[in-house]
């Protein structure tokens, strides 16, 4: 297999290093321009600033007049996301898939910068309209089935999405990516018990050197969490998800969902919410208002007023731009923040009135519905905890 296409396959599954695969890929190689596109979709994928040199380099080391126009529209898709404009990224995708619906980086990519920007409904139907294009008997097809069944998922479609993922894991087993569209169709469906088997049955597939490793033991640890089996989803919290967090904002993400989660089953702190809080300090706020806002958990339920002030000031910076990320800033990200705020205060009728009113616009702040529920989770707690507070202080 010539190194690219491995690459390819090894970036759509979420296993092995895609980038050490094209290590001997250079100038003057028949396949360097590819290989530059797949270094670039590899910085892309990661949704950090700090895979920002990552990208420009491929960009700019690419010979453009060497290059395909399917090349270039990836070149300037990739520009598009260094420019810190997600939407047209995404949108340059969708045309690349317009003139080459079996462009699988592509979709892949498309994918990604509509989750980044909570679009799923544009991604269900950008899938739909590739599927029409391909046929089951071409090589990657397994890819385009799992992409549509988190798509669906995503969409609130569990029946259809599941279906589609089990297509997908018929062709092979062995992908991460088709095990997550399931697990995350099961948990749309709210069928945890099955969701936990269906992890457990599937370990071997996803326990692996991938990407998705910890997301996929997060899932498992959630089923666990909702059907009572708290002793199991704190081991997958204490043995994978907190010594994942420090190298990736994401998994911190899941970790302070399952922490909140296991909270509620009254689950202690044990230094936890620090490990988080302490992780959350490595990321550069203002990037994604998903991390951000769970960053703002941490550091609440860690004590450390003081991270959570320094956050809300770089936002307030970030909100004052005219970029699509101060948009985001001023539209979620700012109003969470006073709603977390307030349920940390103790301003428990505020802070639900903030986050009902936020509610409305989280699926702007990226990320899945599945991870979101943390803050659906907060609001109850806050009309809980409301209605439990000595009349005399709520008339107060």
């Amino acid at each position: 297999m010539r190194p690219t296409s491995l690459a390819l396959e090894h970036l759509l599954c979420a296993i092995g290093d895609p980038i050490a695969e094209l290590r001997d890929v250079g100038p003057g190689h028949p396949e360097f321009i590819r290989a530059q596109t797949i270094r670039a979709a590899a910085g892309i994928l990661a949704k950090i600033p700090d895979a920002m040199p990552v990208i420009a380099q491929a960009v700019r080391i690419a010979d453009a007049r060497a290059a395909s126009p399917r090349a270039r529209s990836h070149f300037a898709a990739a520009e598009a996301w260094l420019a810190g404009n997600p939407l047209l990224a995404a949108e340059s995708y969708a045309f690349i898939l317009s003139r080459w619906p079996s462009d699988l980086l592509a979709l892949r990519l498309a994918q990604s910068c509509y989750f980044f920007l909570g679009r799923h409904a544009q991604l269900s139907a950008l899938v739909d309209d590739v599927l029409e294009n391909w046929t089951r008997d071409q090589h990657g097809f397994r890819f385009v089935l799992a992409m549509a069944s988190f798509a669906h998922a995503e969409s609130g479609e569990p029946a259809r999405a599941e279906a589609l993922g089990r297509e997908a894991l018929a062709q092979e087993p062995g992908c991460p990516m088709g095990v997550h569209a399931v697990a995350h169709a099961l948990a749309e469906s709210g069928r945890h018990r099955d969701g936990a088997r269906w992890m457990r049955d599937r370990r071997a597939h996803w326990a692996t050197e991938s990407r998705m490793r910890t997301h996929n033991a997060w899932h498992l640890a959630m089923f666990d969490a909702e059907e009572g089996n708290v002793a199991s989803a704190l081991d997958i919290l204490d043995g994978c998800l907190l010594p994942a967090c420090a190298q990736s904002p994401l998994d911190a993400c899941d970790a302070v969902g399952l922490l909140c989660r296991l909270a509620s089953d009254g689950v202690d702190d044990d230094g936890r919410w620090q490990k988080l809080s302490d992780a959350f300090e490595a990321v550069t706020p203002g990037f994604w208002p998903y991390v951000d806002l769970h960053a703002a958990i941490a550091h609440a339920n860690a004590g450390k007023a003081a991270r959570a002030q320094r956050l809300a000031d770089s936002i307030e910076r970030c909100a004052d731009g005219g970029d699509y990320a101060a948009l985001r800033a001023r539209l979620v990200t700012q109003p969470g923040l006073l709603a977390l705020e307030a349920f940390a205060d103790g301003r428990y009728a505020e802070a639900g009135e903030r986050l009902a009113a936020v509610r409305l616009f989280l699926a702007d702040a990226g990320g899945s519905r599945v991870q979101w529920a943390v803050f659906e989770s907060i609001e109850r707690e806050a009309a809980r905890r409301q209605r439990a507070l000595p009349a005399e202080l709520i008339a107060a």
